[in-house]
């Protein structure tokens, strides 16, 4: 390790050496806050009083449902206020520094770490009440239900900052940008900012879980969405904190702590316009004790596929073309937590999925697939384990120890069709091997007038294996990852303090070090600032750097040489040249940077309304991509003049075609001869793109009670993002947002939902902005794409429910697209779907 390292560990450790210094002690606050808050749902009311209070509150969903609480006025403390609200329903408060946690009554020791249990209120930190400069989504199991989503995908693609495809499972695979919409097994996942999924950290109860297939991100269709407490989304750079890949944000999603009962589903429906014919079935258990508790989720799901023949807007493809796949998965989830004396706990987090995708594709339009195409099946099988051990050091101090290990399988086979007759076989199979382990210690270090300044300080070592079998060619890379972090929390002004136009203000600071097997070693800073000057306004600032590394894929897969004539390459050159171009993969890639800066305000006029805006920027360097748009004119063009070698020697040449996937491949239609060749192109990926992304994210919601049996609940969410790319210097700067395969400018999503304890109704419009099709010079606009959604939910009795889903109601269709070849996809699949309208119908019964 060379000095500079030495320096940066040695300082992450230091910050170590820090937080094990005793804290004084200090007396829990009791400000009076002047309450007038209306009876609402329980849920509501004590997230309430947890924001005026500016403390992190804890509480199980499962122990909250169906409450509600009384109105609350006048001028109470924290634990008055929350004692009134939970009295008579058998729930009780333990209070702690800057946090309460909500439970049965029962004496059982009740987690606080917050990776488990439910906070009500999300810091995005790994220090406890540390509050989040940006503002934190927050999508619920009731939302969920509300708006009649199946799985996590359909979850993952409502979020207007989320771009991905309008059905991610069935994305094109020649669509969008290179390396980042290439989905070889029906994968659904998060991409914040249209970024890439790679570039947007996923995380189950706050760990890390098995890469899916060719990407370094995990398949959340794994996750039964019944075992689903909540999900939360920040969408803000935070590599300092969380690690590689956390480029666009995080997405972490939080299991149900403790679930008591069994409860079964049973799900049909289709698309109107044919296909896609869906069947779930899944199971949700769980019990619970003093010390511990178990939860137990299974969850089959089946779709056929969407048949080109099904939709107008497919004429350009042969009417047996696949547009959607048809789909069968088998997904388990498992979790667990044991009380071991007073200080310590375990749990444990265990995934396993299982299933098929089946694809068609035809190469011209009037033949059947087996006599002119290709018919494929991608099998998949994903595991993981995630246990954890916990110990409370002392009042203020906890020391957490997590692992993992987990893989992932996709085994694909494609029967390739010429003349009525099979004619080979392509062959994809990829095998992700994930493991880690890491330690990490939170605590408060010493006390300033408005609070504890806390610590979390921890190291770590990854390690991602990724065979890959791509025909006849075969490889196996290890990567190994080194870390250790630093985050430190320090509170300026407090309710407390009685500070005017200072209510709250408060200092976070991060810092994470990183060596890599194979890319180097990084280092990333993170800051935020936050300030209220009353309770009901709060500003945020929030910089950071961020890293993603490449994926084993992009960096080894390998490369491809090609024997060409000069031709359009360049003018000037002998009759008869040569030219050697390299194409693919380079194993010289690098990690991609980025540096971050969101700019909030959230406002919270009562109780039950709240408003927030984000503006945020972000510089990505470094991206790996191929170099070349075209390859016209590349040899006398002095823009291009790093990527040429002129005159190459034999000996050259040879190294290059030896280390070629396939050896020299001669498009020439004569003989090798390397005195012919006059120049070597070398169109290898690597890092070189330049890109931008900003814009605004705004986000409102209200929620009002009609006594203790109704509630209405309204929201609204919207982003418009601008985002630009330069390949090499000199080379113009390009549009991406708002252009074919790309997010467009805008995405919103707006609903309402009406409930009363027997029925709730709810409705929803998805909006996607239209993209421009730039490929051709006569550009093209495709429109804009809105979607209005109902739900309907009815309780029959106290067990039973009923659900209907009419989702896309008017049967928005996307435009047709230019396609080069019958066997492209005519459509953008990347932001726009081809489910139509859809009907659904859920029955779940509780045992």
């Amino acid at each position: 390790m060379t000095s500079g390292k030495s320096q940066v560990m040695r300082a992450l450790m230091a910050s170590v050496a820090m937080g094990l210094m005793p804290a004084a002690a200090h007396a829990q606050q009791q400000e009076t806050i002047a309450y007038d808050q209306p009876a609402q749902d329980l849920g509501d009311a004590l997230r309430n009083v947890a924001t005026l209070a500016g403390i992190e509150l804890y509480a199980s969903a499962d122990d909250l449902e169906g409450l509600q609480a009384p109105a609350l006025k006048g001028g109470l403390t924290t634990r008055e206020a929350i004692d009134a609200l939970l009295r008579g329903t058998g729930l009780v408060a333990r209070f702690e520094r800057g946090s309460v946690t909500i439970g049965r009554a029962g004496g059982r020791r009740v987690d606080t770490s917050g990776s488990q249990s439910e906070p009500i209120i999300v810091t995005g930190s790994r220090i406890k009440g540390a509050p989040s400069a940006v503002p934190v989504m927050r999508v619920t199991s009731e939302d969920i239900r509300n708006a009649g989503q199946n799985d996590l995908g359909e979850v993952a693609r409502s979020l207007p900052q989320n771009f991905g495809g309008g059905q991610n499972p069935g994305i094109g695979n020649t669509q969008g940008a290179p390396n980042e919409n290439v989905n070889v097994n029906g994968a659904s996942t998060f991409n914040l900012r249209g970024i890439g999924p790679n570039a947007t950290l996923t995380l189950i109860n706050g760990n890390r879980f098995a890469f899916s297939g060719v990407n370094s991100v995990i398949d959340v269709s794994a996750i039964p969405v019944a075992a689903v407490e909540r999900v939360e989304v920040i969408a803000d750079g935070a590599s300092a904190i969380y690690g590689a890949d956390a480029v666009a944000g995080v997405v972490n999603i939080i299991l149900k702590r403790n679930y008591e009962g069994l409860s079964t589903t049973a799900r049909i429906g289709g698309s109107t316009d044919g296909g896609n014919f869906q069947q779930q079935f899944g199971a949700l258990a769980g019990t619970s004790w003093s010390t511990g508790g178990v939860l137990a989720a299974y969850d089959l799901s089946t779709n056929t596929s969407i048949l080109a023949d099904a939709r107008s807007y497919t004429a350009s493809t042969n009417p047996a073309s696949t547009i959607l796949p048809d789909m069968r998965r088998h997904a388990f989830l498992l979790s667990a937590h044991q009380t071991l004396g007073a200080n310590i706990e375990l749990s444990v987090d265990a995934i396993y999925k299982a299933g098929r995708q089946r694809v068609a594709s035809a190469f011209t339009i009037d033949q059947p697939v087996t006599a002119s195409g290709i018919l494929s099946r991608t099998e998949f099988e994903t595991f993981g384990i995630a246990p954890k051990i916990a110990f409370d050091l002392s009042e203020d101090w906890t020391l957490e120890v997590l692992g993992f290990y987990g893989t992932d399988i996709t085994d694909g086979l494609a029967r390739i069709f010429a003349g009525g007759a099979q004619t080979g076989t392509g062959i994809r199979k990829y095998n992700n091997r994930n493991f880690s382990i890491e330690a990490g210690l939170q605590g408060a270090l010493f006390e300033l007038p408005a609070g504890s300044v806390r610590i979390a300080a921890g190291t770590g070592y990854r390690s991602s294996e990724f065979d890959a079998q791509l025909d006849a060619r075969t490889f196996e890379k290890l990567r190994k990852n080194y870390f250790a972090y630093g985050e430190l929390f320090v509170p300026i002004t407090s309710p407390g303090q009685g500070i005017a136009l200072a209510h709250r203000t408060s200092l976070t600071g991060a810092l994470r070090y990183e060596d890599n097997s194979d890319s180097g070693d990084v280092v990333t800073p993170k800051l935020g600032f936050i300030y209220e000057p009353i309770a009901e306004l709060t500003f945020g600032i929030s910089w950071g750097k961020s890293f993603k590394l490449p994926t084993l894929l992009q960096q080894y897969s390998g490369y491809a040489a090609v024997l060409a004539p000069v031709g359009g390459f360049g003018q000037g050159f002998p009759p008869g040249s040569t030219l050697a171009v390299a194409l693919g993969a380079s194993d010289m890639v690098g990690p991609e940077r980025s540096e971050n800066w969101t700019f909030s305000a959230t406002a919270r006029p009562a109780a039950n309304l709240e408003f927030s805006a984000s503006y945020f920027h972000i510089d990505y360097s470094d991206r790996v991509a191929p170099p070349l748009v075209s390859s016209a004119g590349v040899l006398n063009n002095p823009i291009f003049a790093d990527l040429v070698t002129f005159n190459p020697s034999a000996a050259l040449l040879d190294a290059l075609f030896n280390g070629a996937n396939g050896g020299l491949q001669n498009a020439t239609g004569g003989p090798y001869d390397p005195s012919r060749v006059v120049a070597l192109l070398d169109a290898r990926s690597r890092n070189i793109a330049q890109q931008t992304y900003s814009g605004v994210d705004v986000s409102a919601r209200y929620d009002l009670s009609f006594g203790a049996e109704r509630r209405l609940s309204l929201s609204a969410g919207g982003t418009w993002m601008d985002s630009t790319q330069r390949l090499l210097p000199g080379l113009p700067v390009t549009e991406l947002a708002g252009t074919i395969f790309f997010p467009p400018h805008l995405r919103a999503r707006a609903g309402a939902t009406f409930a009363t304890k027997r029925i709730s109704v709810s409705s929803f419009v998805n909006y996607t902005g239209g993209v421009t099709d730039n490929r051709r010079p006569a550009q093209s606009q495709l429109s804009s794409f809105t979607a209005l959604d109902l739900t309907a939910r009815l309780s029959l009795g106290e067990r039973t429910e009923i659900s209907l889903n009419a989702l896309n109601i008017f049967n928005e269709k996307p435009d047709p697209i230019f396609t080069a070849a019958v066997f492209d996809t005519p459509f953008d699949t990347t932001n726009y779907s081809a489910v139509g309208r859809f009907l659904g119908l859920t029955i779940r019964h509780d045992w």
